[in-house]
């Protein structure tokens, strides 16, 4: 196991402590229309009899420090909106609207048009509107090209019948588009480290600083409706990796096969400099499966 998988688990670790800490005091804010979310992708609110919403927040993470200083801004937009509406859709939510935060030193043009402009063509892929945010400008904290930005998204909560997952239920993942948003903290230290000019190397043929701005994919577009109804679990593979985020899905004690022999050619590259094993990587990146979806093997015909 490499140094820095065991300096990102122990992080992982303090962290879900603190927060079981804060849920504590947390909770004293609810009220009995907060229904809460047993899956954790996203909140629950129900607004009356009919009506229930669902939100989520999160932002790009680490990755905006490389869109900064690759000048490449087209797709963390996207990255940022597929964050929260992917884990919107594991609730079955329909996005409605969005709401965006960009903090930087000091407004750019070019930065400020393109990451706008990536929101919102991503918000209008999944039938989402983009209705407001909020710019600040920060330079005693952010330098040079650097920003950082948030989301914010609320869905109406669809009505499908629950299924219950059983003995031999078949496990579907839908292909990531690389690393989408997560483990760029450890991609970061892996270029620092060996020197590496994300320029001049390369992921098959593609250069490494195009391939790791590729956006997160948007899976709202991968299940239609009629899927959705024949799916007993969806899971969003973020950070915390393909298996612990896929076991967020499952009653407790439930027993899987998830088994990954072949990870996508982009691993080579973590493997190279970390000589992460497959279960380690599982633990911390997407395995190329951006999302999971179980369903009985009768619905997968």
């Amino acid at each position: 196991m490499s140094k820095l998988y065991k300096k990102s688990g122990v992080d992982v670790v303090k962290t879900d402590n603190l927060i079981k800490k804060a849920i504590n005091f947390i909770k004293t804010s609810h009220n009995r229309n907060v229904l809460g979310s047993k899956l954790g992708f996203s909140a629950e609110y129900k607004v009356n009899k009919d009506v229930t919403l669902c939100a989520a927040t999160d932002g790009v993470g680490t990755k905006s420090i490389l869109s900064a200083e690759f000048k490449n801004y087209k797709g963390i937009g996207q990255d940022l909106v597929a964050m929260c509406s992917n884990d919107i859709l594991c609730n079955n939510g329909k996005p409605l609207f969005f709401l965006d935060y960009y903090s930087c030193g000091s407004v750019k043009d070019t930065q400020y048009l393109q990451i706008l402009k990536s929101i919102t063509e991503a918000c209008k892929k999944i039938n989402c509107a983009l209705i407001g945010g909020e710019t600040a400008e920060m330079p005693s904290l952010y330098v040079g090209n650097h920003f950082d930005l948030a989301g914010f998204l609320v869905a109406l909560k669809g009505k499908t019948k629950k299924h219950r997952i059983k003995k031999n239920d078949l496990i579907i993942g839908i292909k990531s588009n690389g690393f989408h948003s997560n483990g760029y903290s450890l991609i970061r230290k892996i270029i620092k480290d060996n020197k590496i000019k994300p320029d001049k190397s390369f992921i098959g043929k593609e250069r490494l600083s195009s391939f790791l701005m590729r956006p997160t994919e948007l899976y709202h577009r991968h299940l239609s409706t009629k899927d959705i109804t024949q799916i007993k679990s969806m899971a969003h593979i973020t950070g915390g990796g393909l298996i612990a985020n896929f076991k967020r899905t499952l009653p407790s004690k439930t027993k899987f096969d998830l088994v990954i022999n072949k990870l996508p050619k982009e691993y080579e590259f973590i493997k190279k400099y970390t000589k992460m094993t497959n279960n380690e990587i599982s633990e911390v990146f997407n395995c190329g499966f951006g999302f999971t979806i179980i369903v009985d093997k009768k619905a997968s015909k």
